[in-house]
């Protein structure tokens, strides 16, 4: 047992703050390595009157090849002084585990130690964002509200996108259809950008402080806000704040002045005159119409932070989503932080990013990431197929088990968005794969990011054919896409373990396709089947009710009743983490979801 996989290290990815007085360490061991894990603690000052005090660890996320276990201790006081080491168990034999490492004897020294919990040390994103439902707006293809400010060249609405067309998107549309999204369920709006610029998309900005003409002006931009925090939902703006566009007035002084310029130190330049052709000029992808920002320069920085500090008071907006976050330097966003949430301390800052990034998760930077790994997950196994169960669980375990537990009600999971294909075209356009996968999302722990028309199916591959006029008129196939969307978006809101809740999976099976997992949330619990495939399946699924306290529980979709029968000698998912008590005996169809809950 001694030469098990065992992993703690004194840093933010195993220990960190809840609150002042409360504290997450964490452990990682191998796969199934022990029965249980028990923290051993005090404070250094206080060990004489309290004595070493145990605490049992729970497995909160288990992958391919790791068990990832965590406790929160309650110092009562601000957390200071704690010592600490671990205790593992396995078939009755026990070994410690302390900064030396691993012994069968139990250590005198050489702890781990986490010294002070000071304010500024805990990450808290906004309360409203936890749990809540996004809805994800291109403006330039959502709906068409002022047809006076369209562009010259604008094309008929449900036009084929192209990289340059322009179909006649606006503010004033958003506003017409507010009404629509409420209905839905919608909690918050994020647009991307709307400041003036060159190209449909406006990630090329040209003027920070100005409304682009072809979508309005500051005013419908207000108009816009007032009403959605009238209807009690947030809304969040794109800043595109690591490049700017080709025709944005300091770039253009830049080619014209080149070593006269007094802007010459707000770009990074290869040599001056600037060459365009050759670019010798950073850009975002290597495309010349996007030259980067020096943000290391304390005027561009300042220049930044104004805009930022601008629209949140003059429109009173709600947040920021952050393009290409995570091509900027750090230190930047630290400063971005104090400045937004000086103004309001409830602002959402939310970053894009497509990989694991949990170091700007510190509480120093953003409040939450865009969770692509998520959406790759979703991807492989629904649409695709090309990941078994098992793989797709390990893979939004792993999800899980990185990301501290403080963050994973504000991961904004989504599906699709502007840089994807839609997923149901890469469902082949299957809706009943569209049903399972927004089930799956919308069940989950953390933000459900819904990408403008996903829920009346929608397709398109990738950029630009993502990025379709939003259709107002669906057949009625679709629109029974977009009733099931607000009938899982109430639930989640009506049911606090599928909003609030912990994440544990219990069914994963190698004969099957069916996946399920349960949410739990102060003792009231809700689990979710889903057949992932197009056979009827026959399962027994464990739960922890029991027979002698619950006759039955009931499916919240189809009102089905099930009864709970003994959970018998079989071999459940995880069950050495979880004590099952009972099991259902469920008959899926093609493509089903069940949303079990007992009342």
């Amino acid at each position: 047992m001694v030469s098990m996989v065992i992993i703690h290290e004194q840093t933010r990815d195993y220990i960190y703050p809840v609150t002042r007085s409360k504290l997450a360490i964490r452990l990682k061991t191998r796969k199934k390595a022990a029965d249980s894990c028990h923290l051993l603690y005090w404070n250094r000052f206080k060990k004489d009157t309290t004595g070493e005090l145990v605490a049992k660890m729970r497995c909160y996320a288990r992958d391919e090849f790791f068990d990832y276990y965590e406790i929160i201790i309650d110092t009562i006081e601000s957390t200071k002084y704690i010592k600490y080491y671990f205790q593992l168990s396995k078939t009755g034999q026990s070994i410690y585990f302390n900064y030396h490492g691993a012994t069968i004897l139990n250590p005198t020294d050489g702890f781990f130690e986490y010294l002070y919990t000071n304010e500024k040390d805990i990450f808290e994103a906004p309360l409203w964002s936890k749990g809540t439902v996004f809805y994800q707006i291109f403006p330039e293809r959502f709906c068409n509200g002022d047809l006076t400010n369209d562009p010259k060249n604008t094309v008929p609405w449900g036009s084929t996108p192209t990289r340059d067309n322009y179909l006649g998107g606006d503010l004033q549309g958003i506003i017409n259809k507010l009404d629509y999204l409420e209905n839905l369920g919608v909690e918050a709006l994020y647009l991307t950008p709307i400041f003036k610029a060159s190209s449909n998309h406006k990630y090329d900005t040209v003027d920070y402080f100005q409304i682009d003409p072809s979508f309005g002006t500051s005013d419908d931009l207000k108009k816009l806000v007032q009403i959605c925090h009238r209807k009690g939902m947030k809304i969040i703006l794109d800043g595109v704040f690591n490049h700017c566009g080709y025709f944005f007035p300091p770039f253009q002084d830049l080619l014209k002045n080149g070593v006269d310029s007094k802007y010459k130190d707000w770009f990074l330049c290869e040599g001056l005159p600037l060459d365009p052709e050759n670019v010798n000029y950073e850009t975002t992808g290597y495309y010349k119409w996007m030259p980067k920002l020096r943000l290391s320069n304390p005027q561009v920085r300042a220049f930044i932070l104004k805009i930022a500090s601008f629209w949140m008071t003059e429109a009173n907006i709600d947040g920021w989503r952050l393009d290409v976050a995570d091509e900027v330097d750090y230190t930047f966003w630290q400063d971005f932080r104090k400045v937004v949430k000086s103004i309001n301390p409830q602002c959402f800052i939310l970053a894009e990013t497509w990989r694991e990034n949990r170091e700007m998760l510190r509480g120093d930077q953003m409040d939450s990431v865009m969770n692509y790994l998520f959406r790759d997950a979703l991807v492989d196994f629904f649409a695709k197929k090309r990941i078994t169960p098992s793989q797709f669980d390990e893979r939004i375990n792993r999800i899980l088990g990185v990301y501290p537990t403080t963050t994973h009600l504000s991961l904004y999971n989504l599906i699709g968005s502007h840089d994807t294909a839609r997923f149901l075209t890469l469902s082949k356009e299957e809706h009943r794969i569209l049903k399972t996968t927004s089930a799956f999302q919308l069940c989950f722990p953390g933000i459900a990011g819904i990408y403008y028309g996903d829920e009346i199916g929608l397709t398109g591959e990738n950029d630009p054919d993502c990025r379709k006029c939003m259709d107002w008129v669906p057949p009625k196939e679709k629109l029974e896409i977009s009733n099931w969307y607000k009938k899982l978006i109430a639930l989640r809101k009506r049911m606090k373990p599928l909003r609030l809740g912990s994440f544990a999976s219990n069914y994963c099976s190698t004969d099957n396709y069916v996946y399920g997992f349960y949410r739990e949330f102060e003792e009231d619990r809700v689990y979710v089947v889903i057949n992932n495939s197009d056979l009827v399946t026959e399962i027994t699924y464990p739960v922890l009710e029991s027979p002698t306290d619950y006759y039955f529980l009931t499916d919240l979709l189809s009102g089905e009743s099930h009864l709970v029968e003994n959970s018998g000698n079989n071999l459940y998912h995880n069950s050495d983490l979880h004590s099952y008590q009972g099991a259902l005996r469920l008959k899926l169809q093609p493509y089903q979801v069940k949303i079990i809950y007992g009342n």
